[in-house]
């Protein structure tokens, strides 16, 4: 059948063309015409589907076949219409209900699909995560992103923490976040100390350092990669332990440098004869437990 070249004709012949020759009515860019097409009994699911991957549709279209009981129970479909940016969000909703768990996982690293939309199925999938099985979790952990990778990284299982960490799609923001938190656990915090990405980025060292469950030995490691302002920026915050502080005064004076006059009040943290051996046995330690001791150089203070 040859197509009409006007919208009104290709509408009447959209809605009786054989199932031979439906194919080339299935992109055609009216949304009257596929409306027609859908009314068009010898329309078949694979058909449908090629409609409802389509990412130059109009809301109505796509809401047109979640709404036809032919397709009601078709996952495929279902799955293409709630991933599509153009369908309508009420519809998204109401069909990512009935998706599986990866594939909402999946939905929620589509940056193409609206961020509310996003949002709304990443509080579900956080909903289910208590009553998850831990194998079921740990598979999460690899695969998902946001809000629902951070609430995993909450876990006091160290294999799911290890996989968060390992998850590509894991960002500065959450580490920080985490590690600021006032509440976070001390296992969690040096394995993020201990990882070989994560504790090579400097804004995450910086937060490591501040935070009192961070291992002593991990923190005088990052003192010796920092620049002398990071250096001398923790030495005056009143977030950093005081126990810290005198290691980070002593990696200032090898390096030839002063820490900036505390403020007013504030105690000078200098090191002492204690301090002394409890850097020599860190060290001693961190040679014995084969601690990578590989230093990166730090910038040169002008």
């Amino acid at each position: 059948m040859h197509m009409a070249e006007t919208v009104e004709q290709r509408i009447e012949q959209a809605a009786a063309v054989p199932e031979k020759q439906i194919d080339p009515f299935l992109h055609d860019p009216s949304p009257k015409v596929l409306k027609a097409l859908l009314t068009n009994r010898l329309l078949t699911e694979e058909h449908a589907l090629v409609i409802a991957n389509r990412r130059n549709l109009s809301g109505d279209v796509l809401e047109a076949i979640a709404k036809d009981r032919r397709w009601a129970e078709s996952y495929p479909i279902r799955m293409a219409i709630a991933k599509n940016p153009k369908t309508p969000l009420f519809i998204s909703l109401s069909l990512a209900r009935h998706l599986r768990l990866f594939d909402l996982a999946d939905i929620t690293r589509d940056h193409f699909l609206p961020l509310p939309y996003r949002k709304r199925i990443e509080a579900m999938i956080i909903e289910r995560i208590p009553a998850m099985p831990l194998g079921i979790k740990k598979t999460l952990a690899r695969r998902a992103a946001g809000n629902v990778l951070f609430t995993l990284l909450l876990s006091r299982d160290a294999e799911i923490i290890r996989t968060c960490l390992g998850n590509p799609h894991l960002m500065e923001s959450h580490l920080f976040k985490y590690i600021s938190r006032g509440n976070s656990l001390r296992e969690t915090i040096r394995m993020i100390a201990e990882h070989p990405n994560w504790s090579c980025r400097a804004a995450v060292r910086m937060s490591l350092a501040r935070n009192s469950q961070t291992p002593l030995q991990s923190s005088i490691r990052f003192f010796s990669r920092m620049t002398a302002q990071d250096l001398r920026e923790l030495y005056r915050d009143p977030l950093v332990p005081v126990t810290v502080k005198p290691f980070i005064h002593r990696e200032l004076w090898e390096r030839g440098l002063e820490a900036l006059p505390p403020a007013g009040g504030e105690t000078v943290h200098e090191m002492d004869e204690a301090d002394d051996l409890a850097m020599e046995t860190l060290l001693f330690d961190q040679e014995g437990t084969g601690v990578d001791a590989e230093q990166d150089t730090a910038e040169e203070d002008e």
